[in-house]
């Protein structure tokens, strides 16, 4: 696994580092939540696009975008613009979501972009070319709401990930037992020997809560933490990621 940077963040060594995610309907509270962010103890932030309210108004997206990323300075921004069939807040045609990410990468010095795997590949291949040419970094993502692959499907869905040459994979899972999250985190464990890139893994709700801060141990890269509201089930606040994470990394 070779580290990667995200501004100067290396993401990759070291202990996971920690992302909030801004999850504003308006540009009002999403530059409020981008200076929560600011004062909390997060290595990055996620703007979640897809929570946001006018997201056919580009200019205001474009123009936004740009404030969070003066607001934040020195800490990376990646930008995720989250399918409801992939736990987000609405359904994005394949179009918008590639002429979206376009104007951001050409108009906008995000860090980084969430491309989701299961997109059409024309789709995510584009993207990536895009990404690459702009150096603007990538996270392969796909996330299974409602239950656990078995250690071979999850293993083929990293590796899948894994050949569309993005920076970093990341498969989020539901837990319905233990065995489920013990064999997450054996399979992250297992690529992380293997694969180039640096990988995240999650289980989420709460039986997943452990691996949010036993990345080191598995091999995850980096975690989600809130600042106020949770964007995905199970995430535990900035201030008590941090606390276990220096406790688990001393």
């Amino acid at each position: 696994m070779t580290p990667v940077s995200f501004k100067g963040l290396s993401i990759g060594s070291g202990a996971p580092k920690i992302c909030v995610p801004i999850t504003g309907a308006d540009t009002n509270t999403v530059i409020g939540q981008a200076g929560e962010a600011v004062s909390s103890a997060a290595d990055l932030v996620e703007w979640r696009l897809d929570y946001f309210n006018d997201l056919e108004n580009t200019v205001e997206i474009i123009a936004t975008t740009n404030r969070l990323t003066e607001i934040l300075g020195e800490l990376p921004l990646l930008v995720t613009l989250r399918d409801r069939a992939e736990g987000g807040k609405r359904q994005i045609a394949d179009s918008d979501y590639l002429n979206l990410y376009t104007e951001l990468m050409l108009n906008t010095d995000i860090t980084a972009i969430d491309v989701e795997w299961q997109r059409d590949k024309t789709v995510t291949n584009q993207l990536i070319d895009l990404a690459t040419r702009h150096q603007v970094r990538t996270i392969i993502s796909h996330h299974e709401f409602d239950h656990t692959p078995t250690e071979s499907e999850m293993l083929q869905q990293l590796n899948d990930m894994a050949a569309l040459n993005g920076d970093i994979v990341k498969l989020a899972v539901m837990p319905l037992s233990n065995n489920d999250v013990l064999n997450l985190m054996n399979v992250t464990h297992r690529a992380s020997q293997t694969f180039e890139q640096p990988i995240i893994t999650m289980a989420m709700g709460d039986l997943g809560t452990v691996t949010r801060v036993a990345g080191q141990t598995f091999d995850s890269v980096l975690t989600f933490a809130s600042v106020h509201s949770q964007s995905a089930p199970g995430q535990l606040t900035v201030d008590q990621t941090r606390r276990i994470l220096n406790v688990l990394t001393q």
